[in-house]
């Protein structure tokens, strides 16, 4: 069967003379039934032959993103910002109206600057401002809330050091970030320009609407992990406490929010609980959506199609909240 005409997708990278070009192999479309035999078969080699451990986890996916780092032409370095490791990204020629403060990923337990680099640094380049990522403590050896207590020194000091602060967390890094807007809200620091919720990770009661519908069909884990993982970061605390699920908490006086996942990954419903909250907390919100893609998919925007597209409606989104300002 002859290979469908390749769609040109390019990227508005306005520091770049080309769009950026998706390579061929990657524009293959897979069907369903093979998404789902391969996560399933992952979770099996993940759980029940290899056994991996939080730690093993983390190394291998540290290792793994060294193949995705990013946009060449910008600095990446590590430094430390009210205590915490923090890896900071720059280019030469922007203006950096301000800071992108983005909190990783990874179930609480892994995830690092490294594994989020090449979304963090199109964005920084994309949007003109300075990237933080920092290294919040993960569990299970520093359980809740010293990794949410991390983000939000970070954001603290990202104030005093330039008001213009806009704040994006995938998965269970959606959870530290709107936690840590909450957190601004109850204390009178100010919120973020705006806020972006990659398939955040919100409520972590056993009982949370992602939990009971437990869509695993295409998804790198089910409801095993994610109690698993829940321990794992709450260990004694009560998940239904608001800083550790912030569905439980307020939405009211929430900055501009942008809210993205797949309509078949297993956190759709805590997405769209949160943008049904901050509609009827009056916030301006967007939730975008993709079809059949897996979790996590927007930290390779140089490789898949459906990456190319959120990165770019992610820049879009902060560009129009700069200039609203």
């Amino acid at each position: 069967m002859p290979h469908p005409v390749r769609p040109e997708l390019p990227i508005p990278f306005p520091f770049r003379k080309e769009p950026a070009r998706l390579p061929w192999p990657f524009d293959w479309p897979l069907p369903t039934s093979l998404l789902s035999r391969g996560t399933s078969i992952g979770r099996v080699l993940r759980r029940n032959v290899a056994g991996l451990t939080p730690q093993q986890v983390r190394q291998a996916l540290d290792q793994f993103s060294r193949l995705n780092s990013g946009p060449a032409g910008g600095t990446f370095s590590s430094k430390e910002v009210a205590g915490v490791p923090v890896f900071e990204g720059r280019f030469p020629g922007t203006d950096e109206r301000g800071i992108l403060l983005l909190v990783h990923g990874g179930g609480f337990a892994f995830g690092s600057a490294r594994s989020h680099r090449a979304l963090g640094m199109h964005l920084a380049q994309l949007t003109g401002r300075r990237l933080w990522i920092p290294e919040y403590r993960l569990a299970p050896e520093h359980p809740f809330p010293a990794g949410l207590r991390d983000v939000q020194r970070v954001y603290e000091e990202a104030l005093m050091f330039n008001g213009d602060v806009v704040v994006v967390g995938d998965s269970a890094g959606g959870n530290l970030a709107a936690g840590t807007v909450q957190h601004a809200l109850s204390t009178g620091w100010a919120v973020p320009s705006a806020l972006l919720l990659l398939s955040p990770w919100l409520d972590l009661s056993p009982e949370s609407a992602s939990n009971h519908a437990d869509h695993h069909e295409i998804s790198w884990f089910d409801r095993e992990d994610m109690i698993t993982y829940m321990h794992h970061y709450l260990q004694d605390a009560d998940p239904n406490e608001p800083a550790a699920s912030p569905l439980k908490g307020s939405w009211n006086g929430f900055p501009p929010t942008f809210i993205e996942a797949s309509v078949d990954e297993y956190l759709w419903p805590d997405a769209e609980q949160a943008h049904a909250l901050l509609q009827t907390a009056g916030a301006k919100v967007v939730l975008r959506t993709e079809e059949k893609a897996l979790h996590g998919w927007q930290l390779f925007p140089d490789f898949i199609p459906e990456a190319a597209r959120s990165l770019a409606a992610m820049a879009r989104f902060i560009q129009e909240v700069d200039a609203a300002d």
